[in-house]
């Protein structure tokens, strides 16, 4: 297994982080999600037409590509939805030519679709209702997947689509969306490309959280080696370099995770995530936490990167059902 960038993908990372360098620091990381013309200039730069399959006109980017984007998002605490609106929304219309239109204006970054589970279709209309759709508020469209596992295009503009505001622990929007026999666009797709779509928005969401935690590693050791008590650094405390010391491991045991997810052949992907997601998740929590103490009572505001980072995590590890879920699939 080569674990090394080729020259392509570490001009990717570069590019990334340069990015995202000259917009968050630590007194503006995980404020919120990130700006719609941030947004639309990583389109402009061809980052999501790099993550978006050939036959939807994208380059064809796969796991690696999306670990690594997804990862120096998560480093800069970035709130976006890469995971649902590209990979997954994306992905769900790539091999559909009549809403190409969508596929254009995602790589662009000038549309949103988010996804949404729930719902009937009764003569071509959906009707039903999906609780905590991220992004829902600012949708332009959905793909909905019904109950009946059955893949739906809605239009966003349709008055018998009706959304109520929800405002997640991070500070990013949601909503609870009510379909009342909307006219619904069927989408063909393969069995094969739908599991794939979910297996790399899983792996999308790992890399944020392994992201995440090396910032947070990096903000507690810097703290811990400028705080004094007692007139010495608090890294000096033994308690305190075991405690960072458990949480280093914790961040390359996921690393691991998440390299292993992203090299592995197709045909066990699924499952490879699915070992990552059950570890990962809890993981990042953890260490968060950690981060929060060490930092004492200032690190649960919002005026420390840390405290904001702590909602970040806590939200990417509950999200596909959390590590809980995970361990269960993978047991089963």
């Amino acid at each position: 297994m080569n674990l090394a960038l080729s020259d392509e993908q570490a001009m990717v990372r570069d590019m990334v982080r340069r990015f995202l360098a000259d917009r968050y620091d630590a007194t503006t990381m995980a404020k919120g999600p990130m700006a719609p013309e941030d947004w639309r200039a990583l389109g402009g730069l061809g980052l999501f037409a790099l993550l978006t399959p050939e036959q939807a006109g994208g380059m064809g980017g796969g796991a690696v590509e999306v670990m690594i984007v997804a990862e120096e998002l998560g480093r800069a605490l970035a709130i976006t939805p890469l995971a649902e609106a590209i990979l997954l929304c994306g992905r769900a219309i790539a091999a559909d030519p009549a809403v190409e239109r969508w596929s254009i204006g995602l790589m662009q970054g000038d549309a949103l679709l988010a996804f949404a589970h729930g719902g009937e279709v009764t003569d071509g209309r959906l009707s039903g209702s999906a609780a905590i759709v991220r992004d829902g508020m600012d949708a332009g469209a959905f793909v909905v997947e019904t109950e009946a596992g059955a893949l739906l295009l809605i239009d966003g503009q349709d008055s018998r689509v009706h959304r109520a505001e929800v405002r997640l622990v991070d500070g990013s929007n949601a909503a609870n969306v009510r379909f009342d026999g909307v006219q619904a666009q069927p989408l063909t797709v393969p069995a094969g490309l739908w599991a794939e779509a979910q297996a790399l928005a899983g792996l999308s969401i790992v890399a944020e959280l392994v992201g995440a935690m090396a910032t947070l590693l990096d903000l507690t050791v810097d703290y811990v080696k400028q705080r004094h008590q007692f007139g010495k650094p608090i890294a000096g405390f033994q308690v305190v370099q075991h405690r960072c010391a458990r949480m280093y491991t914790q961040l390359e045991q996921s690393r691991s995770l998440l390299l292993k997810a992203a090299l592995v052949e197709e045909d066990a992907r699924v499952r490879a995530v699915t070992a990552a997601k059950a570890y990962i998740g809890d993981a990042a929590l953890k260490l968060a936490e950690d981060a929060v103490q060490l930092h004492g009572g200032m690190g649960v505001t919002d005026e420390l990167a840390v405290g904001r980072g702590l909602r970040r995590v806590l939200l990417l590890s509950r999200l596909q059902g959390g590590g809980i879920a995970a361990r269960a699939a993978f047991a089963a």
